[in-house]
């Protein structure tokens, strides 16, 4: 499938998840993760899932799927296993144009990507729904290389970057600024968790490019 990317803001959103199993949870958990109002719609669950209605984290319909529950939602996941039930809700959603994930098999519009996740830094991966398994396993191989650091030296990043667009109105300047900041030297510092010497290397050439933008050298 050649998929075009996108990141979808789900935040306060209504989405369904039919189905109560263990791949329906771990589908619930990332719909959560993303701020979204998730309702469960499943005659039982397992343990995981009813301790999140428990906690009041997810709204449950403890009934089997029919059409006339679908309403104004965003996203429906089809994760029950049962491939019938899955290709009816599916076709019932797409019916009222909302977008659809059924897992393991076809039938949906759109693939739920694995991801990285560390604050607003979000990494996704993608086998336009061929492997599964093979995204998994990349995302892990990545995820021993990255860490925590990233997301908060996309912080520091994100701060100064409204200072350089004060200090450098100039498009072509900002671009050649972080040409300058994002090396390979970076990434070394964030893999390390050096976040202190990335922010000396931003504000010292934030110093530089400052006078250089003053002295009209760019």
């Amino acid at each position: 499938m050649n998929c075009y990317p996108v990141n979808l803001d789900v935040e306060k959103k209504s989405c369904i998840v039919v189905g109560g199993g263990e791949v329906a949870f771990g589908k619930i958990r990332g719909l959560l993760a993303a701020g979204a109002k998730v309702e469960v719609i499943a005659p039982e669950v397992c343990p995981q899932v009813e301790e999140l209605f428990k906690r009041g984290e997810i709204f449950w319909t403890r009934e089997n799927f029919s059409a006339e529950m679908l309403g104004d939602e965003t996203i429906l996941i089809a994760a029950t296993n049962n491939p019938e039930l899955n290709r009816q809700a599916a076709e019932s959603a797409r019916a009222k144009k909302i977008l659809v994930n059924v897992v393991n098999t076809t039938g949906g519009n759109i693939n739920i990507p694995s991801k990285i996740r560390y604050g607003d830094f979000l990494l996704t991966i993608s086998t336009g729904g061929n492997s599964p398994a093979f995204s998994k396993f990349f995302r892990e191989m990545l995820e021993a290389e990255l860490g925590e650091n990233f997301g908060a030296g996309l912080k520091i990043i994100s701060s100064r970057r409204r200072e350089a667009k004060k200090i450098l109105p100039n498009a072509r300047a900002r671009k050649i600024f972080w040409q300058k900041i994002l090396t390979q030297e970076t990434w070394q510092l964030l893999k390390d968790g050096r976040l202190e010497q990335l922010e000396e290397k931003i504000n010292h050439a934030l110093e530089s490019f400052g006078i250089e933008s003053q002295d009209g050298t760019d």
